[in-house]
């Protein structure tokens, strides 16, 4: 059930970025090269599955947060290839934007997709406009100064600097600069909800919870997938001198982790009184168990 509705989501919100970008420049020829490119859509489909809990957002404004939200995943994943940053030259089975287009046009092309992903929210025309601040603020400081940007900071402070990295730092490199926008992602879902504080108190935490534990799978996966199976450079964080959740508490440890963060966030769910979680459930169940 995952892969089907992570596969209509993806179609939808394809259509919707591919219109919003064009393709009169080269700029736009990257940008669409990598937003465009053979992504899981996993954000986008936690922001659809969040709003089904959620009968104040339309379908139109859904698409419209879900595709702001790859925007801005697209935009990190051109930057945090860079040389400068992690230098692969895989992503989502393809050439990384700079090794295609070139590290000046790469980096304008992550800038313009960060913008677009605002400038769509601007322009949706079923939000209201304190419904639009607030998802801008929401993505801004899921991305920027506190959030992912700051993530990506720490990750580069601590290369090459294993021996003074433990769980509790790794983790919260791994909350900041993924988990962070995995959980804006449920809350731009319930942007406009009439639902209570306790309710948005568990969609957060559980939206924290799957951040962590889809990170740690990503750890996982990276030194026990290929290539081929993950569309990305393998072992990418041993050769950049990173700590991982295996290399910190071994593979076993680390499955165990994502194991029970994920059981943890799906308990919280389940045994809440919202209508409408089946999907949340589904895909949160996907997040550790995906092979890329």
């Amino acid at each position: 059930m995952p892969l089907e509705y992570l596969s209509e989501v993806k179609e939808l919100v394809r259509t919707k970025i591919s219109l919003a970008i064009e393709n009169t420049n080269l700029i736009e020829e990257s940008m669409s090269y990598s937003a465009l490119s053979n992504s899981k859509m996993i954000r986008a489909g936690l922001i659809f599955a969040s709003s089904e809990l959620n009968a104040n957002l339309s379908r139109n404004s859904t698409l419209t947060l879900a595709s702001s939200v790859e925007l801005m995943h697209t935009y990190s994943l051109i930057h945090d290839d860079l040389p400068c940053m992690d230098d692969d030259n895989l992503r989502r089975g393809q050439p990384s934007n700079h090794v295609k287009y070139g590290e000046a046009n790469a980096v304008l092309a992550g800038d313009a997709l960060q913008a677009l992903a605002y400038e769509i929210i601007c322009d949706d025309e079923d939000m209201k406009s304190e419904e639009k601040v607030h998802a801008i603020k929401l993505l801004s400081n899921s991305c920027g100064k506190t959030g992912m940007i700051h993530g990506q900071y720490l990750d580069i402070l601590h290369e090459n600097n294993l021996e003074n990295i433990n769980q509790d730092i790794l983790e919260e490199i791994h909350n900041l600069k993924t988990g962070r926008l995995i959980e804006c992602s449920v809350m731009l879902g319930q942007i406009g909800s009439d639902s209570n504080k306790n309710t948005q108190n568990v969609l957060k935490e559980f939206s924290k919870k799957i951040g962590l534990a889809f990170q740690i799978t990503d750890d996982i996966l990276d030194v026990t997938e290929t290539e081929d199976v993950l569309g990305k450079n393998n072992n990418s964080d041993i050769k950049n001198n990173k700590a991982t959740y295996v290399e910190i508490v071994g593979l076993d440890n680390a499955l165990k982790r994502a194991s029970d963060l994920t059981n943890s966030a799906l308990s919280m769910l389940i045994e809440s009184d919202l209508d409408n979680k089946d999907t949340l459930v589904s895909l949160a169940r996907y997040i550790i168990k995906r092979s890329n």
